[in-house]
């Protein structure tokens, strides 16, 4: 999920490059409404931009939409940092809480792809992953 174009087209082509299959959208009511209809995602992935409060304020949108706590990876480009000082502190406390400078380095996207198959129990590498860009 990323509301600027042009990092989701790059997240989505390094999500494929990796094997991992995805759907991007550009903003957490349409990735709510995706799983509302049915479509299910092992994790999400989170473009940050001037628009980061608005973007995690939605979040539980989603996760009540799942049903289940969905892994989630915040990316920001290097410019953006300073919008992480808008996001709520219980949002960067959590344990679960990662993030990734975008363009996303393709070795990094992996590691977090293979934490993801490992905590679920399945094989590092493979082709297992439907992940929400």
């Amino acid at each position: 999920m990323d509301s600027d174009a042009l990092q989701r087209i790059c997240t989505n082509n390094s999500l494929w490059a990796l094997g991992a299959d995805s759907a991007p959208f550009s903003r957490m009511p349409e990735l709510a409404a995706s799983i509302r209809a049915g479509h299910r995602f092992d994790a999400v992935i989170v473009g940050l931009h001037a628009d980061a409060a608005e973007t995690v304020a939605a979040w539980p949108g989603v996760q009540e939409a799942a049903g289940q706590p969905l892994p989630v990876l915040y990316l920001a480009h290097p410019t953006e940092l300073e919008t992480l000082q808008q996001l709520p502190s219980t949002v960067l406390s959590q344990v679960s809480f990662r993030l990734l400078a975008s363009p996303v380095d393709e070795g990094a996207l992996l590691a977090w792809l293979n934490a993801l198959d490992l905590r679920d129990g399945r094989r590092a590498g493979g082709k297992v992953l439907r992940v929400g860009a």
